[in-house]
């Protein structure tokens, strides 16, 4: 897929933006907190998912206003297409192609993967910001999963809560026992869908990393369950009994701290090079390369499964990786419409075609690039020479 305009109306820094990005290489510079991060997170948010860095939605629309809006045509599904997202009163109201739609409709519809800092550190973290990459990368090629994992979270908070009032009132363990199958049914289908996801990942990721190791190192990726059992020979019935007997056994430790201790939201995805843990004994170096090869499997899996190339989002990584990588991974998504983020056009060698987008204060100044020009006008039939915002609102926005 790709984005064909990008529009914004009081989101972040911006009052008004609006540019027709190149089908290749968008390289988007300026200072810091002039709204950089503001373009890539809107582009994101079409997903129907939620923004890469923690916000309130309040943080989303420009300081004095109301509400804000994002909207973009993008050709996706073997056609041109048009969303609109307005933000404000504390939700999100949403149209595709005209008609209105629930955010999490623009899932699996509009694809998109995103690089950040935050994402180089997913190896080194804990194990929730591991679930959260394996959730959210499920969800684009699996849109129900969402569903499936927020009425597991139901009724894990439920089952927490109930676990609280048991040490105050007796009688209980009934409803304790409801909550217990009602969680074991979700909890079943969010680990088969993770198992199932991180087969097709697994090797896509590992020839990734083969190729950023020059075939000296193997990256394997598997899933850690905290419920014990041969999932890989298990029917649902014998999974959700398999959960069922997990809580019964650890049932006394739950009474006693307040809370659920065992089943997928204590999972973790298993990382290692050549044996070892990456988390553990990997390098800097070796675990930011686990990092992209993970997300550049993301990219393949989200082809493979629906046949659509995503747009791919980088935001202030380049400058975090050495050349080793960061030509290796330039080189992996040439073919793609790609947007990023840097501090100086000038810092991104080697992009012959494509678009550089100036940001300054909330204003855009786009220009084509080609062949033989470094910096020719953003000009096409019916297109001005220079893209611009009308104003810029509150500069001190995020990057």
């Amino acid at each position: 897929m790709r984005i064909e305009r990008l529009a914004l109306e009081d989101f972040r820094n911006f009052t008004r933006a609006e540019f027709l990005p190149a089908p290749g290489v968008n390289v988007i510079y300026g200072n810091n907190a002039q709204g950089k991060t503001n373009l890539m997170e809107a582009l994101y948010l079409l997903t129907g998912q939620r923004s890469f860095r923690p916000c309130r939605e309040g943080d989303l629309i420009r300081f004095g206003q109301s509400q804000g809006a994002i909207e973009a045509d993008f050709f996706a599904g073997g056609r041109s297409q048009k969303v609109r997202m307005v933000l404000g009163g504390g939700r999100k109201t949403v149209s595709l192609n005209e008609l209105p739609v629930q955010p999490s409709e623009l899932t699996g519809r509009y694809f998109a993967v995103v690089f950040s800092p935050a994402e180089l550190s997913l190896v080194k973290e804990g194990p929730a910001q591991r679930r959260a990459f394996l959730d959210s990368a499920i969800s684009q090629v699996m849109p129900r999963y969402l569903k499936t994992l927020a009425a597991m979270n139901r009724a894990l908070s439920q089952r927490n809560a109930l676990l609280g009032d048991m040490s105050r009132f007796a009688g209980l363990e009934g409803m304790l026992e409801v909550w217990d199958r009602s969680f074991a049914k979700m909890a079943y289908s969010v680990i088969h869908a993770r198992r199932r996801y991180l087969r097709r990942l697994s090797p896509k990721a590992g020839e990734v990393y083969q190729g950023i190791s020059g075939g000296r190192e193997e990256l394997t990726v598997a899933y850690q369950c905290t419920v014990p059992g041969d999932w890989d020979a298990m029917t649902q019935q014998e999974g959700e009994q398999a959960v069922l007997e997990a809580l019964a056994a650890n049932r006394g430790e739950d009474l006693r701290l307040g809370f659920t201790g065992v089943g997928p939201h204590r999972d973790d995805m298993e990382l290692r090079i050549n044996g070892i843990s990456a988390r553990s004994f990997g390098s800097q170096g070796q675990q930011r390369s686990c990092a992209l090869a993970l997300k550049l499997g993301e990219c393949g899996v989200i082809e493979e499964v629906a046949g659509e190339r995503p747009i791919v989002l980088l935001d202030d990584v380049l400058s975090e990786l050495d050349k080793k990588r960061r030509d290796y991974f330039l080189s992996d998504i040439s073919g793609g419409q790609v947007f990023l983020t840097c501090c100086d056009s000038g810092s991104i060698r080697g992009v012959t075609r494509g678009m550089t987008i100036r940001v300054d204060r909330g204003e855009l100044k786009a220009r084509r690039v080609t062949g033989d020009s470094r910096q020719r006008s953003h000009r096409g039939k019916g297109e001005p020479e220079d893209v611009s915002s009308s104003g810029a609102g509150h500069s001190g926005a995020h990057q």
